[in-house]
């Protein structure tokens, strides 16, 4: 059992402050609950595909949005504090529907899988606010130590951490969590026992009970073998049947709660789809989508998918030559994430890799196919630490979705902003800049409208109505590298 002392002992306002997280607290009387605050000046992206609005004014109280609309259209209350954003662009803070936090440690670069310990999720959700997301919804196995009081060393004190990332004081992006996903032995993530090993159909239908008693709402299922993973001490096939995945997505329905899979080839995503599943990650990877599944998806509307284009290997999808390191490895906002040791290994890398195919290869082609069939496409990060780099990928697919699905800026803007708070029914507070939303936006230095790389010009992130402190941010990690030798 993680012990959890950090979380439990302490009260909710005080968690994952300089006393109980890795980040120090914020706190400025312009940000203080009931202070009212104006921005004005900025191009304002709403963040649901209308046209920006230029010179805009927004008025925030507390965490709350109270108005918006353009420069003299907008009441000013009296003795509000003003921020001026002239030349500035703004944009909703990016909400993340895959990630697989708490697992790696971005300083040593060493994935731990036997210690899913607080202070590295605070931290690894600090990454994601640091890069202008609002939410990060983890799809790996997460340990029901932090969402599930059962699990805990002290009930009595417990406190769910997706409740904590919701409160004023969390410097970090808020947590959702699929908590222990569905996968046959050997073939989760990570392959160890963290995962629901769900070997026949009624031990799926248990997993998928006590899920919905955690609150999660979505319920993952890993249904691959892992490039050919075998256990040579079993006769069964290392590979979730269909039986078992269909029996899941029935009790997950029974129960409310939707399913979501990952699946990388036809014959899954057929399968998945005939079991009624709610949405894949992953695109297909074997074959061409072929006329049978674009017709399955034609029948399917709200079918969702969250695709990972911009594989690790292959340097994102901005055009490179062979022997050529991706220009982003020197972006600012990247090597804020990573240490210099890490970063020069890396480009070393890169130089003996061939560069992604101009339109991105199979992967995104299928995407472009499943998405002109009709499927909902979703960006997600797809980031789980080291060369998947925590608050990194975001950035990455929204190009890839710009240069290799097709979709405009503003589109690919949308697919990571209010298109997925709808899907995680968080639409309510989050994706968008509108009246009664939570003030949860980036402020950039250059327009993405223009050249979707500027997403990752950030100059300010505001979550839940206060400004979050990047430079203590930037500063810790990189003290870090200097103290393990990595600067």
């Amino acid at each position: 059992m993680i012990a959890q002392t950090r979380l439990c002992l302490l009260p909710l306002a005080l968690l994952a402050t300089a006393s109980c997280g890795p980040s120090a607290e914020r706190s400025t009387s312009a940000q203080q609950a009931g202070a009212v605050t104006v921005f004005e000046g900025a191009r304002l992206i709403v963040g649901d595909g209308s046209p920006p609005i230029e010179g805009s004014v927004f008025v925030v109280q507390g965490r709350t949005i109270l108005d918006v609309g353009r420069a003299g259209e907008v009441d000013v209350p009296a003795g509000a504090a003003r921020v001026d954003l002239t030349g500035k662009t703004v944009m909703p803070a990016i909400v993340d529907p895959h990630s697989h936090v708490g697992y790696y440690d971005e300083v040593t670069d060493t994935e731990i899988q036997d210690d899913f310990a607080l202070e590295r999720i605070l931290d690894h959700l600090d990454r994601f606010a640091y890069t202008g997301h609002a939410l990060t919804y983890s799809l790996g196995s997460d340990m029901p130590t932090f969402i599930d009081a059962r699990y805990s060393d002290d009930p009595k004190s417990f406190i769910d951490l997706r409740d904590a990332s919701e409160e004023d004081s969390f410097t970090g992006a808020r947590y959702f969590t699929v908590g222990r996903g569905l996968a046959w032995p050997g073939t989760g993530n990570p392959r160890s026992t963290s995962f629901y090993p769900a070997v026949s159909p009624w031990v799926a239908e248990a997993a998928v009970r006590e899920l919905a008693a955690q609150r999660v709402t979505l319920i993952k299922l890993w249904i691959e073998d892992r490039w050919g993973f075998d256990d040579p001490r079993s006769e069964e096939p290392a590979y979730m049947p269909a039986p078992i995945y269909e029996a899941a997505i029935a009790e997950a329905h029974r129960l409310g709660v939707r399913t979501i899979a990952h699946v990388k080839t036809v014959r899954d995503w057929k399968g998945v789809i005939r079991a009624g599943v709610d949405a894949t990650t992953h695109t297909v990877e074997d074959l061409p989508v072929d006329e049978e599944l674009l017709a399955m998806i034609r029948k399917r509307p709200g079918f969702v998918n969250v695709p990972a284009l911009t594989s690790e290997l292959q340097g994102g999808s901005a055009p490179r030559a062979p022997g050529q390191r991706p220009e982003w490895l020197a972006d600012p906002l990247f090597t804020a994430l990573k240490c210099r040791v890490f970063l020069e290994d890396w480009g070393r890398s890169f130089e003996r890799q061939e560069p992604a195919p101009r339109d991105g290869g199979l992967w995104s082609q299928n995407t472009v196919r499943v998405r002109a069939a009709g499927a909902t496409v979703l960006m997600g990060s797809h980031d789980a630490g080291g060369r998947r780099t925590l608050g990194w990928g975001s950035h990455m697919e929204m190009e890839a979705f710009v240069n290799w699905v097709g979709l405009t800026a503003s589109e690919a803007i949308t697919a990571a902003t209010s298109a997925n708070a709808e899907f995680l029914g968080v639409a309510d507070r989050l994706g968008t800049i509108a009246v009664g939303k939570s003030a949860d936006f980036i402020v950039l230095d250059a327009n993405p409208l223009e050249d979707i790389r500027n997403t990752r010009r950030i100059a300010h992130v505001y979550l839940r109505g206060h400004e979050v402190d990047r430079a203590a941010m930037s500063a810790r990690w990189a003290e870090q590298c200097r103290a393990a030798g990595r600067s």
